[in-house]
């Protein structure tokens, strides 16, 4: 059915603001379980809601104002002191959050479906009834359907008494009302034992939130209004050089003395390009966003894991507020959900196995995030089992992923990348997690098609960290710029680690393959005119350029013809034809117009070894 509202801003109002709450309440309920005596946190719970439903109910949305009414009545129970936080409530109180999100994801969509609430709406009515919330209390009375339908319509309209409320709550809450979110609390997740989860509606997942909890909406970006004012200076300063740039033009069309010419010229564009820096820093800055926005889903997804394992995790969250590209940001949230799910399912052992090896029960999961350079690194660590390089050999080697002669050559570290090979797994038998190989190749991918690495660090019974690398945005990139024959190409300067200019003859062949002694290693060549079919212009010099790149801890030396320095480019996207070519990440435009290509060295790296 097709939402109609008469008043669209108001809509607008209500939707913001309850993507605004509910953004923050997973974590906030799960801070909640593990500490039940924290009024303050409570009382924000209840609030949040409250506004929700108190907005719905205006807006006439029945579906969603059944579901936050008596989430609302079991959170005020909480309040009161009628009933205790335990993890079957909680369990219930989070199915009832997925069905708000989902409910409210449906009038985003100008839909609104008749989703199936009577199962959650009858746990809720169970919790209410039994004040000590039992499981058995789960299985709700056969009248409580009856009831929803019936007597309570009425009463889910009504505001709700002042003796509900918390002090600072008003009589009545309208869609405007602002609560205040509070900062990140990082989170401790210690499970009970394993148990069957609570049967969930449709379309609501208990393994992890569903697709309906993404209730940010990626068409917009809320920016700080200094930010916005930092940009029109900077537009100001650019329409006063425009300016002057019209003047110095008619000067010249009026046979302006050349050499006054030839300096004005030279400060204009002096001035430009300052004013062009600080402008695409600014708008950069704009298209900022903080990790935090991702992470705030994974305290959650533990919690859940966490009890469907019957495992006890805690889980550390730091960096939350470091920004990047919400391009990057939007993309990064599947590979870190698959990864903090091989650290549960594979990386931690149960807490018998961790007392059996002499450590505490309570595995540790740590999540950060930081700036370097013009990188953000993200890290997922954990204290578990490690992996077991044998066994993952072994695996490649029974799965015929690889040949012993290639594993004779291997280092430990090439063996964890082998996890990285489609269809690689050590699990015997496959199971709704992810285990760690099940779809790696995959978390390879999406993380390579952000121009980002993924590199593994891990010891066998110490644990195990994955870390990932990531650019701050997509839309700019410093490279080399190289001469390869008679093309120009780009090559990313964070993937460069030197520049060597080599004589011909140091060049060696071993098994065909052409290789140079740097040091105290030996550095794999890729000549760059054979893999992208360049002519040479003209005979071979003296001395030719080698760039090496690197990846993880992977080498590969870039053979070109000559460097011709650094330069800040924008990425442009090859299209749909030509977006799969071997090698090359997109293009770019260079100052005279001519098209440089932008060389991808994690694939040519990864296709050379």
């Amino acid at each position: 059915m097709t939402l109609m509202c008469e008043d669209q801003e108001l809509l607008e109002g209500f939707l913001t603001e309850s993507t605004e709450l509910l953004e923050k309440i997973d974590d906030d309920l799960v801070v909640l379980e593990q500490t039940p005596d924290d009024m303050e946190l409570l009382n924000r719970i209840f609030r949040s809601i409250h506004t929700v439903k108190g907005a719905a109910s205006f807006l006439e949305f029945e579906l969603l104002v059944k579901v936050s009414h008596k989430t609302e009545d079991v959170l005020n129970k909480l309040r009161r002191g009628d009933m205790s936080v335990t993890p079957e409530i909680m369990d219930v109180i989070l199915e009832a959050i997925d069905l708000v999100k989902v409910l409210i994801n449906d009038i985003k969509g100008n839909e609104i479906v008749e989703r199936p609430i009577e199962g959650t709406i009858e746990r809720l009515v169970a919790l209410l009834e039994n004040n000590e919330g039992s499981a058995a209390a789960a299985t709700a009375p056969a009248e409580a359907p009856a009831a929803i339908e019936s007597g309570d319509n009425a009463t889910t309209m009504d505001t709700p008494r002042s003796d509900d409320l918390p002090p600072d709550e008003p009589e009545h809450v309208s869609a405007a009302e602002q609560v205040p979110i509070p900062e990140q609390v990082v989170p401790q997740v210690a499970s009970a034992p394993a148990r069957p989860a609570a049967a969930a509606p449709a379309n609501v997942s208990q393994q992890s939130p569903p697709k309906g909890e993404e209730l940010t909406d990626k068409s917009t970006v809320r920016v700080e209004v200094k930010r916005i004012d930092d940009l029109m200076n900077q537009v100001g300063e650019l329409v006063l050089e425009r300016n002057r740039m019209i003047q110095l033009s008619s000067d010249f069309q009026n046979e302006m003395n050349m050499d006054v010419f030839g300096e004005e010229l030279g400060k204009l564009s002096k001035r430009i390009n300052f004013v062009t820096s600080e402008l695409q820093t600014q708008v950069l800055k704009m298209r900022l966003f903080p990790v935090g926005s991702v992470f705030k889903k994974f305290p959650r997804i533990v919690r859940n894991l966490a009890r469907d394992l019957g495992k006890k995790v805690n889980l550390q969250v730091s960096g939350e507020d470091t920004e990047l590209d919400r391009s990057v940001v939007d993309e990064i949230g599947d590979p870190l959900i698959h990864l903090l799910r091989n650290a549960m399912d594979h990386g931690l052992e149960t807490p018998e196995e961790r007392k059996a090896a002499g450590k505490t029960p309570i595995g540790t999961i740590v999540l950060t995030a930081h700036h370097e350079g013009n990188h953000i690194i993200i890290s997922i660590k954990d204290d578990g089992r490690g992996i077991d390089a044998d066994r993952v050999a072994a695996k490649a080697l029974e799965k015929g992923l690889i040949s012993s002669e290639q594993l004779a050559i291997l280092s430990q570290r090439d063996i964890f990348d082998l996890i990285f090979l489609p269809g690689f797994s050590t699990k015997e038998k496959a199971s709704d997690l992810s285990g760690r190989g099940v779809g790696m190749d995959v978390v390879k991918t999406n993380i390579r098609k952000l121009n980002g690495i993924i590199d593994i660090k891990s010891e066998k019974n110490k644990g195990s960290e994955f870390i990932l690398k990531l650019p701050l945005t997509l839309a700019i990139i410093q490279s080399l710029l190289v001469e390869v024959g008679v093309e120009t190409y780009s090559i990313p300067l964070t993937a460069v680690l030197e520049t060597l200019r080599i004589k011909s003859e140091e060049f060696h062949s071993i098994g065909g393959r052409k290789v140079l002694k740097l040091r105290d290693s030996v550095l794999p060549l890729l000549d760059l005119s054979d893999t992208f079919d360049v002519q040479e212009a003209g005979e071979p010099g003296e001395f030719r350029y080698v760039v090496v790149v690197g990846a993880a801890e992977k080498r590969l030396g870039l053979v070109v013809s000559r460097l011709m320095g650094q330069q800040e480019v924008a990425i442009k996207s090859l299209g749909t034809y030509l977006n799969d070519v071997e090698g090359i990440a997109g293009s770019t435009i260079l100052g005279d117009g001519r098209v440089a290509l932008i060389v991808d060295p994690a694939k040519l790296i990864d296709t050379s070894s």
